[in-house]
């Protein structure tokens, strides 16, 4: 198995494994389904949109289940994550880190390809006329 290895806050490393196809995904959709309700509009400021995120991602139980998920298949200098981990004080700086980290390598794969398919079908509505746009297989 490969790792992905990040410094941390701390001075701590993180060595970060996908999770299988099953659990990524399930993390991919229980942040979707918070995301949604986020307002992204041409007039939002970046920073409001990203504490919103934020606020989301960190508060949802179901997030947090499937976050943790991924997790127990990474290492904390070299221990298995677990909920003991980030219990000493000095640990707890690295917390929000990890959680991005892990959670990046595990979604990033999905958002790409959802940003490229949304890119093209924003393509096509915009070059077809008021009927609606035209999507095709790929």
């Amino acid at each position: 198995m490969s790792f992905r290895e990040v410094k941390l806050p701390s001075g701590a490393v993180l060595k970060i494994a996908p999770a299988p196809f099953a659990e990524s995904k399930a993390l991919y959709e229980a942040l979707l389904e918070e995301l949604r309700g986020i307002s992204i509009g041409s007039k939002i400021e970046m920073g409001e949109l990203i504490k919103n995120a934020f606020c989301v991602g960190f508060s949802s139980p179901k997030v947090s289940d499937c976050l943790w998920t991924c997790l127990g298949r990474c290492l904390y200098n070299d221990r298995k994550i677990d909920q003991d981990t980030f219990e000493p004080v000095k640990a707890r700086v690295d917390y929000t880190t990890v959680c991005v980290e892990v959670a990046k390598e595990n979604v990033d794969p999905f958002v790409k390809s959802l940003m490229q398919l949304y890119s093209q079908i924003l393509a096509s509505a915009e070059s077809t006329p008021a009927s609606g746009p035209a999507i095709s297989p790929s």
